[in-house]
C-alpha cells in the first residue's frame, strides 16, 4: 500500500535496508482476504480499503452470518462454520490466500498485537468494517472551542480559514454548496470548489 508510512531498518544481515510498514502488511492482507471471502455479493457495492490520516479501514459489504460475530472468533470459536461464499472460500484456500475458516480475525489481532497497532471492528447497517489505527498519527493539540467536535484537533489546525468555514457550514447544515461557501468565506468560485 503506497499510502502507508514505513520505517527503515539498516544494518540487517547483508546491509540491506528493511522496510517496516506502520500497519502490518499481513493484517491488511488478511482483512482484505476476509472481506473478499465473506462479503455479500448480492449487493452492488465493492470491498473498500480507505486510507485516512489517522486510520486505515477495510469495508466489506454484508454482516456476519446470523448468530456469528467477530467476538466469537477472538474468543477461539469458529462461529459455527457458516460460510456465506463456500466456493470463493475454497478458491482462496487453494490459492493460499486464506488458511482456515474462522481464523482471520484472530490472525489480524496477532499481527497487530505483535507490532503494537490498535485494530477494531464494527458493523453498520449493512457492512463490516475493520479499522487499523495509524501509530503516531494522533497529535495532541488543545481543542479549539469553535472547532466541530467530530474533527480532530490536529486536522483542524492545518486547515485554512475557508476550509474551516466549509467544515463549520457542513457540520451545521449537513452540506454546503459552492455558492454558500464562496459568499460566506469571501472566496472565488474555483477555491470554493
Amino acid at each position: 500500500m503506497p499510502n502507508i508510512r514505513r520505517r527503515f531498518v539498516f544494518g540487517e544481515p547483508g546491509m540491506q535496508r528493511r522496510e517496516i510498514p506502520e500497519i502490518p502488511r499481513e493484517a491488511v492482507r488478511e482483512a482484505v482476504a476476509n472481506a473478499l471471502c465473506h462479503r455479500d455479493y448480492t449487493t452492488g457495492t465493492a470491498v473498500e480499503v480507505n486510507v485516512y490520516m489517522d486510520f486505515v479501514e477495510v469495508v466489506s459489504p454484508g454482516l456476519f452470518p446470523e448468530g456469528d460475530a467477530p467476538e466469537n472468533h477472538l474468543a477461539g470459536g469458529d462461529g459455527g462454520l457458516k460460510q456465506r461464499n463456500p466456493g470463493i472460500a475454497q478458491a482462496l484456500f487453494r490459492s493460499g490466500m486464506i488458511e482456515q475458516y474462522g481464523t482471520g480475525i484472530p490472525r489480524i489481532k496477532r499481527y497487530c498485537d505483535a507490532e503494537g497497532v490498535k485494530f477494531s471492528y464494527r458493523q453498520t447497517a449493512n457492512t463490516t468494517v475493520i479499522r487499523f489505527d495509524r501509530p503516531g498519527a494522533q497529535v495532541s493539540i488543545e481543542e479549539n472551542a469553535s472547532m466541530p467536535k467530530h474533527i480532530g484537533a490536529a486536522k483542524y489546525e492545518i486547515l485554512d480559514e475557508a476550509e474551516r468555514i466549509a467544515i463549520t457550514l457542513a457540520t451545521e447544515r449537513g452540506r454546503v454548496t459552492r455558492r454558500e461557501l464562496s459568499d460566506t468565506a469571501g472566496i472565488g468560485k474555483m477555491k470554493a470548489v
